[in-house]
């Protein structure tokens, strides 16, 4: 007798036809009239009456449905039990990220990630953050990493401050502040800047806004990069300044200068954002790595 046996049985005797039971077993209905007729033969008892009218359940048939169903039941308890405790195989951990913070606590949270979990397969996703709020929602990635998150995020995600990033000015290396170690914004106050695709990078411009305004002036905004890659091309191209988390400076950027600012210094926290639903095995194992990264 096999699991399928007594699967078979429970489903001819709730159906009380072996027509019915036998489309819902997807199997042709001779075929399970043998299989109930084997079992009987094993069990040496008859378990159903075949009436003109129909099938009914006998004594013996009453007691081995109800051992049936306990039988099956705690099959299932314990292969879900062990799928949910014991089981080696993890899915793998999605995850979306802007490529600035790749080589910062990003690169080093999956480098101990991997040293710990080496089960765990990783998958990265490069995408701009208004993508990854759509791939969060819809379930393709397990977190994302995208910088500077608007703040009205915290009420649909969980939203942590991974660490605290310093704004840079990015210029281009001909600028005549160039060379300085470091410059007060407010000497790029008449330059044009370039600001960031609403679309792709939603509220990222008033970041910059932000950013400009503790230096006391409103900057011109007059051209929209879709991705950091562009816009440090933008201003190495002479098309403007710009102003990001200095993190992107581990981006090639030939011609182009990060210059530090000692006034404002003003940080962009870099964040990483998920679902508020308990989060899946392989993700709570990173959350717990990640969680170590940020209270060192």
């Amino acid at each position: 007798m096999e699991l399928r046996h007594l699967k078979y049985f429970v489903t001819v005797a709730e159906e009380l036809n072996f027509s019915r039971a036998a489309v819902r077993l997807y199997i042709s209905q001779p075929a399970l009239s043998r299989q109930i007729k084997n079992l009987e033969d094993e069990l040496s008892v008859v378990l159903f009456l075949r009436q003109s009218d129909g099938l009914t359940l006998t004594q013996a048939g009453k007691f081995f449905l109800e051992q049936a169903k306990d039988i099956l039941n705690r099959s299932d308890v314990a292969v879900q039990t062990l799928k949910a405790h014991y089981s080696n195989t993890l899915e793998p951990l999605v995850i979306g990220y802007i490529p600035t913070i790749l080589q910062t606590f990003l690169g080093q949270t999956l480098h101990r990630f991997g040293r710990s979990y080496p089960e765990v397969a990783v998958r990265l996703q490069e995408m701009p953050p208004s993508d990854q709020v759509r791939a969060l929602r819809n379930g393709m990635i397990d977190i994302a990493f995208m910088g500077n998150p608007p703040d009205e995020l915290d009420e649909e995600f969980t939203v942590k401050c991974v660490k605290k990033v310093p704004i840079a000015a990015v210029i281009p290396d001909t600028h005549p502040l160039a060379n300085q170690s470091s410059i007060n914004l407010a000497s790029l106050a008449t330059e044009k800047f370039i600001g960031m695709s609403e679309e792709k990078f939603p509220g990222r411009n008033d970041r910059i806004r932000d950013t400009c305004r503790c230096a006391g002036f409103m900057p011109n905004l007059h051209l929209f990069a879709d991705s950091h890659a562009s816009m440090i091309a933008l201003v190495a191209a002479g098309q403007g300044v710009a102003v990001m988390p200095n993190e992107a400076e581990a981006l090639p950027h030939p011609q182009v200068v990060f210059m530090r600012l000692h006034h404002p210094i003003y940080y962009a926290r870099s964040a990483a954002v998920w679902r508020k639903e308990t989060p899946c095995k392989s993700l709570d194992k990173y959350l717990k790595i990640l969680f170590e990264y940020v209270q060192e």
